[in-house]
């Protein structure tokens, strides 16, 4: 930061933002050192720890059993260890949030949900948690400006109204809060039954690619895991 901040002194034309610039790069890499300070975790303790998160958020829905770790989601779980302690073999961005995709039922808001406990645990942040349809509430509880900085977790990316009116202004509820969100850096997690097409569809290729640069877009495998009961005729 040092260099950065020699380089900008040089430049009349930013110098005046000198310090306001380099506050910024230290509060991001604050938040790389807060995000990565989990390195002492083995990963049987991780996974562990993500079995009874999980198999609790799957009691709160009166789903008896445990959390199932299989060959469909086994390698997603070791990738988000390897992310969760910021180790470089980890082949997703460790600088970017996450946003899961797959099918009805493959198990995504569980493991995200069980995943963002851990990592709330650890980092001693609260992660601001929304499903997609309570985005335009969420602006009428607070201002759009309350949920910029904090680390957030959009479970249902998509099923929101496009759009919404306020007071007579037009609110895109997603478009307007991630791009707020982006221009701070903020962490940000979703899960989503669309593909990284059909998003594009929806919310444009302008806002699309700027997720694809600070999230990593995951596809979970495999089918629903949801049990079904069978059909009763009496």
């Amino acid at each position: 930061m040092e260099a950065i901040g020699k380089t900008i002194k040089r430049n009349p034309m930013v110098s005046g933002d000198t310090e306001r610039i380099q506050a910024q790069i230290k509060e991001r890499e604050q938040k790389l050192r807060d995000f990565k300070c989990c390195t002492h975790m083995s990963f049987d303790e991780f996974v562990e720890l993500l079995t009874a998160y999980a198999t609790d958020i799957m009691v709160q829905r009166s789903v008896i059993g445990q959390f199932r770790i299989d060959n469909s989601n086994g390698p997603i779980i070791k990738q988000l260890y390897l992310y969760f302690i910021g180790h470089p073999d980890c082949a997703w961005n460790l600088n970017a949030g996450l946003i899961f995709a797959g099918k009805i039922g493959s198990g995504k808001t569980v493991l995200m949900t069980a995943f963002l406990k851990i990592t709330d645990e650890y980092t001693r942040r609260l992660t601001v948690v929304a499903h997609a349809k309570q985005l335009p509430y969420l602006f009428k509880k607070n201002t759009i400006e309350y949920y910029e900085k904090r680390p957030m977790f959009v479970d249902d990316l998509g099923k929101e109204e496009p759009e919404i009116k306020d007071f007579g202004t037009i609110v895109r509820p997603w478009i307007d809060l991630f791009s707020l969100r982006y221009d701070q850096g903020a962490r940000t997690y979703a899960t989503t039954n669309f593909k990284p097409n059909d998003l594009e569809k929806i919310y444009g290729e302008f806002i699309c690619s700027r997720m694809a640069e600070i999230m990593t877009f995951v596809i979970i495998p495999g089918e629903s895991r949801r049990l079904k009961n069978e059909v009763k005729t009496r």
